[in-house]
């Protein structure tokens, strides 16, 4: 929904969800939030599992993974203050589509306040093009201390 009020508003305005933990997978046990574009897609699952597992992760036990498909913003800082995630990882998702007024370079952590964020090309583009495993890599290596 597109509200403009006599022109105040040029911004989009999605209502909000609650109890959205609960709508991802996983117990979020290292703090550590996940946000995939896509579908969730075995393939997909696989690659991220074996990534974050190289990382010292359990997809399922450690992180809190969500899967989108929309345009819609995801509202992180609504999730982080309910979950207290000190990692997050964005893969095929911008910055601004997540939510966060941050200027981050792709594959490059960023740490600001009590969380670091990495953001990185879509899971579908990762498995097409192998090549962006090292970028990746390196960007998981500085992120996590590994």
């Amino acid at each position: 929904m597109n509200i403009q009020p006599n022109g105040i508003l040029d911004f989009e305005v999605y209502p909000l969800k609650e109890n959205l933990i609960s709508e991802g997978r996983g117990n979020n046990r290292k703090g550590l939030f996940v946000a995939c574009a896509g579908t969730e897609e075995p393939a997909a699952v696989e690659l991220l599992s074996k990534m974050l597992q190289a990382a010292g992760f359990d997809m399922d036990e450690d992180a809190l993974v969500f899967w989108t498909t929309t345009q819609q913003p995801l509202p992180f800082s609504l999730l982080r203050n309910e979950a207290g995630f000190s990692r997050a990882m964005f893969f095929g998702i911008a910055p601004k589509q997540a939510g966060l007024m941050l200027n981050a370079k792709p594959y490059e952590p960023l740490a600001l306040g009590k969380v670091t964020y990495l953001f990185a090309a879509s899971l579908a583009d990762i498995q097409a093009n192998p090549a962006l495993k090292r970028p990746l890599w390196e960007g998981m290596k500085g992120m996590f201390g590994v």
